[in-house]
């Protein structure tokens, strides 16, 4: 809002998380309206609605097909419309079942071409790093190599990509911070 924008538009499909946008919303006094939808059945009063869509992190491991998504966020964007892109990097995802370079325990190490569904049945605050229980849920682990081809097969075209060691998942395991790229950057324009 602050670098020109007249409005701000939040899909999701979480009632709490609307609720909490809502609320911080209100305290930053934005102009900003939520709507509670499948990012993949976005109305389509919203195609070509959009100047600039922001992807927050931890959003792309939810869906199961990412020509789909993107898909979407192409309709939604004006023509000239730009994305940016702040996400856990798939590498990240190495560590998930317990490695730990100190056990050298490489039977645990996620295989970086592993897709498909991963399932887990608790839950972890990114903020507290806090887990919890939960139902039962899926996330969908990919690599840099599908994640783009997404973006470029949906008229997109990638302007730039960045890698950076910020573990935005706020990951205890302080033996692999600064080491490897665990989020990146993409900003991209529609074509």
């Amino acid at each position: 809002m602050r670098l020109g924008a007249k409005e701000e538009v939040g899909f999701d499909i979480s009632d709490a998380a609307i609720s909490e946008a809502e609320e911080l919303a209100g305290i930053a006094k934005e102009n900003a309206w939520f709507v509670r939808t499948n990012a993949l059945e976005i109305d389509e009063t919203y195609t070509g609605y959009f100047d600039f869509i922001y992807i927050s992190h931890g959003s792309l491991q939810w869906f199961p097909n990412l020509e789909d998504y993107f898909r979407v966020i192409s309709r939604l964007l004006k023509k000239g419309g730009r994305i940016m892109i702040f996400e856990i990097h798939p590498f990240k995802y190495f560590f998930e079942n317990g490695f730990r370079f100190e056990e050298q325990n490489f039977d645990k190490l996620t295989s970086y071409f592993e897709m498909g569904a991963n399932h887990y049945s608790e839950g972890l605050d990114c903020f507290g790093n806090v887990k919890y229980e939960s139902t039962e849920g899926f996330w969908f682990m990919r690599k840099m190599s599908e994640i783009i081809a997404a973006i470029l097969h949906n008229g997109i075209g990638i302007e730039e990509f960045e890698e950076y060691p910020f573990d935005l998942d706020g990951d205890p395991n302080q033996g692999t911070a600064g080491k490897f790229p665990f989020s990146y950057l993409i900003t991209a324009e529609k074509k």
